[in-house]
């Protein structure tokens, strides 16, 4: 079950999706707080479910919240690696990472690391630590 945090980010996600004129098709996680109708879940994409995604035209974006102590994981830089190589088949289409802001600096080490760093592919969307919900208000 994602948490609180985790939510709030991919509402913060869906926001930039809408503002870019895309569509949401899919949604993993609570829709109240981004549609009024539920999208489908997402299709596993290379054995990983992304947590939103949206079309528009012939292009895609594909959205994923990570909180601060997801960034650490092997799963989070496998998901990194295979949502960009989905995405970088068109140069139109993005891969959005939602991060904390206190989490910028170990998001950008882990993009460095896995030779993601200066790709146009990947857009960051850093939310201010005081506006995410406290873990503990699951």
């Amino acid at each position: 079950m994602a948490t609180r945090q985790h939510d709030f980010i991919v509402s913060a996600i869906s926001r930039k999706i809408k503002l870019n004129g895309f569509k949401i098709i899919y949604l993993d996680g609570r829709y109240q707080d981004i549609e009024i109708e539920k999208p489908d879940i997402p299709p596993k994409i290379l054995n990983h479910r992304p947590d939103i995604v949206g079309v528009k035209n012939e292009l895609f974006i594909i959205g994923e919240a990570k909180t601060k102590n997801d960034l650490c994981c092997q799963r989070s830089k496998q998901q990194f690696i295979d949502f960009y190589n989905i995405t970088s088949a068109n140069p139109e289409n993005r891969f959005i990472i939602g991060i904390p802001m206190s989490a910028i600096d170990s998001l950008a080490h882990l993009l460095n690391e896995l030779g993601l760093a200066e790709t146009k592919q990947i857009e960051i969307l850093s939310i201010p630590d005081i506006l995410l919900p406290e873990e503990h208000e699951i």
